[in-house]
């Protein structure tokens, strides 16, 4: 399994507990050790328990990057890709902030559309600026 896979993985599982409304640090470290390989597996489960945490810190860098559009709004799918490249830009130190949007994008262009990509693109490169401006 690759970072890649797990992403990808990880992004399904913010997906599926927020169409489901079940967000919360249980579920997310259930579902990261069941469907996640190796090392991947904590890796994976303690960055969707941070997301879970604070994901009314991370909706809210998403509503103040986005303009016109607030994530109550927004497609579900995007909506997950955003949350775990927020997630991993506040909680992965390891990983840079280009690499994290870039699977973003290629992300969206996976599973969403063409200007999915380009708004997430946006909205990534704001919240980047933004924590370098704090």
């Amino acid at each position: 399994m690759t970072r890649n896979d797990a992403r990808e993985i990880m992004m399904q599982i913010l997906y599926e507990m927020d169409a489901t409304k079940s967000l919360n640090e249980a579920k997310a470290t259930s579902l990261a050790s069941e469907r996640l390989k190796g090392d991947h597996a904590a890796r994976g489960g303690k960055l969707l328990s941070e997301i879970v945490n604070h994901l009314e810190e991370i909706d809210a860098d998403i509503n103040r990057c986005a303009s016109r559009w607030k994530t109550s709004r927004m497609p579900k799918v995007d909506l997950a890709i955003m949350r775990l490249a927020c997630g991993e830009i506040r909680y992965c130190d390891d990983i840079p902030e280009a690499v994290t949007i870039n699977e973003a994008i290629n992300m969206a262009k996976k599973y969403s559309t063409d200007s999915s990509a380009r708004f997430i693109h946006g909205v990534l490169g704001a919240v980047t600026k933004g924590r370098k401006d704090e």
